[in-house]
C-alpha cells in the first residue's frame, strides 16, 4: 500500500490545538494509486473531481449522464461512459457489467445524489473488488430521509425547527396552521429530486402555490416552520463516528431570490463552535465513515440555529473544500477501504470567498424569464459582476482547463447547440465499450 500525502491547510491539526501545518504529511496507507476511477454523476464538483484524481494518477472516467454536464470536456478526462438512466436495476446490471468488462476500474466515484442512493444499496450485486467511494448504505439511507434524519438529530439534541410529514391537501393546511407561518414545504415522494426544492408560504392563502404534483397521492410533503437565517454548510469527513476533516463555509447568495435555491456566492469561516459540535454529534450518532456536507440555517442576530439535512456525499460546491485544503477528492477513496487508515484531524483555510458564476447567469435568466423586475434584475446583474471578479474560488473555472465551464455557458445561452450536439465528446477521449 502506497501512502497518501495530504496538505493540511491553515488551521489547526486537533480541535482546539494552535498548531499549524507548513508542509505535506503521511497520514496513513490507501489504495495504490493506479487503475481508473468511474465518476457517475456529470455535475459541477465532477469538474473538479477530475482534475484532482488524475493529478494524483488516476485514469478517469466520467459517465454523462445525470446532472448538467462539462466534466466529459475537461482535459482532465480520459475516457467519457454513455450509460442507461440511473434506475435502481437496469442502471446497475450495466454498470456491473462495465466492471467486470473492465477490472482496471478500481474505483466507483457516485458524485449526484441519485447515484449515491443507487450504488450503496446494490453494493452486494457489484464486483466486491473494487472501492466504492461514499459512505455504507445504511448511513446514505439514514441521511436522504429527511424524517428519519430530523429524528436523529433531536435524539442527539441538535436543534431542529418545528416540522411535520403530510398526505394530503386538507392535512397539510391544517398541519401548516399548528405549525405557524411561514411555512417551508419540501417534497418526499418521486418530486424530491424536483427542480422546485421548496416552496415558502406566508399565510394560508399561499397554499394554491403548492406544485399540483406535489399533492396528487404520489408521495408526502415535508412542512417545516420557516426559519430565517443563512444557510452553513459543514464540509467534512469522519472516519467512524469522528470528524477528520472540517471546513464551514457561509452562503451569502443563491439562484433564487427566496434563497431557497443552489448556492452561487459564498464563503469559508472560523467554524462556527455549536454547529462543529452538531455536526460532531451527528457523525457519531450515525458511525459515519466518508465524506459528507452538513447544512444549517443560522439567524445572524441570535445565533440560533437550525438543522437542515447532511448530504452524505461531494458537496455541490467542493471547490471551496479543495481550495480549503481539505483534499476530500482522495479521502473519500481512503476512508471507503474496507478498514481505513488513522487520518489526522484538518480544518479547512477561512477567507476564502468563491462564486459559481454559470449557476448565478443561469439563475438570474430564469428569474428574467419569470418577469423579474428591472431594478432587482439590475441588482443581481451587479452582485453577479462583484463576485466574479472579485472571487478566490471559481466552483467550475480554471485558467489551464476552461473548456467545461465554456460548453456549460454556450449550452445555457444557446450558442454553437449545433455544433456541440455533432461532437459530444472530445476527439482525445475513448468512449468506454458499452458492456450490453
Amino acid at each position: 500500500m502506497a501512502p497518501i500525502l495530504s496538505r493540511a491547510a491553515a488551521g489547526s491539526q486537533e480541535p482546539g490545538s494552535d498548531k499549524t501545518p507548513e508542509k505535506w504529511e503521511t497520514i496513513g496507507p490507501v489504495m495504490p494509486r493506479s487503475g481508473a476511477v468511474l465518476l457517475l454523476g456529470n455535475y459541477r464538483p465532477t469538474i473538479c473531481l477530475v482534475r484532482e484524481l488524475h493529478a494524483l494518477g488516476y485514469r478517469t472516467i466520467v459517465g454523462r449522464g445525470g446532472g448538467e454536464g462539462g466534466a466529459e470536456y475537461s482535459r482532465f478526462t480520459d475516457e467519457t461512459w454513455d450509460h442507461p438512466p440511473c434506475d435502481a436495476d437496469g442502471f446497475i446490471r450495466v454498470l456491473a457489467a462495465l466492471l467486470d468488462h473492465r477490472p482496471d476500474i478500481t474505483v466507483v466515484f457516485p458524485v449526484g445524489e441519485a447515484f449515491v442512493r443507487t450504488v450503496a444499496a446494490a453494493r452486494d450485486r457489484l464486483p466486491a473488488d473494487r472501492v466504492y467511494a461514499i459512505p455504507a448504505a445504511a448511513v446514505v439511507e439514514a441521511t436522504l430521509d429527511k424524517v428519519a434524519a430530523y429524528a436523529l438529530a433531536g435524539s442527539v439534541d441538535v436543534p431542529v425547527a418545528p416540522y411535520a410529514v403530510v398526505d394530503s391537501p386538507a392535512a397539510l393546511r391544517a398541519r401548516c396552521a399548528t405549525i405557524g407561518y411561514p411555512v417551508a414545504l419540501r417534497p418526499l415522494g418521486p418530486d424530491a429530486l424536483a427542480a422546485e426544492k421548496a416552496v415558502i408560504l406566508a399565510c394560508d392563502g399561499d397554499l394554491d402555490r403548492v406544485p399540483a404534483a406535489w399533492t396528487r397521492g404520489r408521495g408526502c410533503i415535508l412542512a417545516q416552520r420557516y426559519v430565517t437565517g443563512r444557510r452553513h454548510n459543514l464540509n467534512f469527513a469522519a472516519r467512524k463516528g469522528r470528524l477528520v476533516r472540517l471546513l464551514e463555509a457561509v452562503i451569502e447568495r443563491t439562484d433564487r431570490l427566496d434563497d431557497t435555491g443552489l448556492a452561487v456566492e459564498g464563503r469559508s469561516i472560523e467554524p462556527t463552535p455549536d454547529l462543529v459540535r452538531y455536526t460532531e454529534r451527528l457523525a457519531a450518532a450515525l458511525d459515519y465513515t466518508g465524506v459528507g456536507c452538513a447544512q444549517f440555517l443560522v439567524d445572524p442576530r441570535s445565533g440560533a440555529a437550525s438543522f437542515l439535512e447532511v448530504n452524505a456525499r461531494i458537496a455541490g460546491n467542493h471547490a471551496i473544500a479543495e481550495a480549503g485544503g481539505l483534499d476530500l477528492g482522495a479521502l473519500s477513496i481512503t476512508l471507503a477501504v474496507r478498514d481505513p487508515p488513522d487520518v489526522a484531524f484538518v480544518r479547512g483555510q477561512p477567507g476564502l470567498h468563491y462564486a459559481w458564476t454559470y449557476g448565478d447567469l443561469r439563475g438570474l435568466i430564469g428569474a428574467l424569464a419569470g418577469g423579474l423586475a428591472f431594478r432587482a434584475a439590475l441588482r443581481w446583474a451587479l452582485r453577479l459582476l462583484r463576485a466574479l471578479i472579485t472571487t478566490d474560488v471559481h466552483v467550475t473555472w480554471r485558467w489551464d482547463d476552461p473548456l467545461p465551464t465554456l460548453v456549460l455557458y454556450a449550452r445555457s445561452l444557446g450558442l454553437f447547440s449545433r455544433r456541440l450536439r455533432r461532437r459530444p465528446a472530445l476527439p482525445r477521449f475513448r468512449a468506454a465499450a458499452d458492456p450490453s
